[in-house]
């Protein structure tokens, strides 16, 4: 007959798969700033996302970032987004997992590369054609709807907006891999610390993966898809201050020498 009790090892995974669920929801809900016109918000729960993929691996992290991103937006009024954000956040956790990982990290370096540039490169075209072609050149297409979901009093001011997301996007996409990597490099240095770039690198994909999933889902949600693009800025924001501070405690943890040894979950 099969032994069904929990041994030490699942007792010790399942209390930090919890832990981490819990830190997770409260990192969500602590800070969170209303995005009006997409009926969602952006918050700092994207940085606990990213270290309990680091530190549970890519199984009990998925779980984890997408349960406790899932729960903080039914307790926190936005359960229309429970759905979506717990496929989300677990497939950004499965992605950096699997970054971390000394099994996969040469092979999925390659694929995760590839698909990374190509598809926001083509993400990013198609963002600025709605733009340009849409809204800046085809002013009489806009409707009163559309000016009064981006609380906006005027076309004038709507193409005004779409010129600046459009260029924010635009310098989003060149320097920000950039500048992430010269700060990571940086505060490593500073730290005396081994710079671990798998991290950085899952962080960023995972990140950007979020961006384009949440403008997807918005899509789907408010059945509008220029509406959403008006959101992008701010959710690259989001995930770029999620990477900084993640990426900061896990420096810390590894100059504490602090062993946590759950990669292998």
């Amino acid at each position: 007959m099969k032994n069904t009790y929990l041994g030490n090892d699942d007792i010790r995974k399942l209390t930090y798969t919890g832990l981490m669920t819990a830190i997770v929801l409260l990192a969500t809900l602590v800070i969170k700033i209303p995005v009006s016109f997409t009926n969602g918000y952006i918050h700092l729960g994207d940085s606990m996302v990213f270290l309990a993929a680091i530190l549970l691996g890519w199984k009990y992290g998925a779980f984890a970032a997408g349960v406790g991103s899932a729960l903080a937006d039914v307790i926190g009024g936005y359960a229309h987004w429970a759905v979506p954000t717990l496929i989300i956040k677990a497939l950004m956790a499965i992605i950096i997992g699997i970054c971390a990982s000394e099994k996969y990290r040469k092979k999925m370096y390659i694929i995760l590369t590839i698909i990374f540039a190509g598809g926001f490169a083509v993400f990013n075209l198609i963002l600025k054609n709605i733009l340009t072609n849409k809204i800046i050149l085809d002013s009489s297409n806009i409707t009163s709807n559309l000016l009064t979901e981006l609380e906006l009093n005027s076309t004038e001011e709507l193409i005004n907006l779409s010129s600046r997301v459009e260029t924010t996007l635009f310098v989003i996409t060149i320097l920000i891999p950039i500048i992430i990597l010269v700060l990571s490099l940086l505060i490593s240095k500073l730290n005396k610390i081994k710079f671990k770039p798998a991290y950085t690198f899952g962080f960023v994909i995972s990140g950007t993966f979020m961006v384009f999933c949440y403008y997807i889902a918005s899509y789907i949600l408010t059945g509008n898809y220029i509406v959403p693009i008006f959101s992008i800025p701010l959710n690259m924001i989001q995930f770029i201050v999620g990477l900084v501070i993640a990426q900061l405690i896990v420096m810390g943890l590894n100059k504490s020498k602090l062993s946590i040894p759950l990669q292998c979950f």
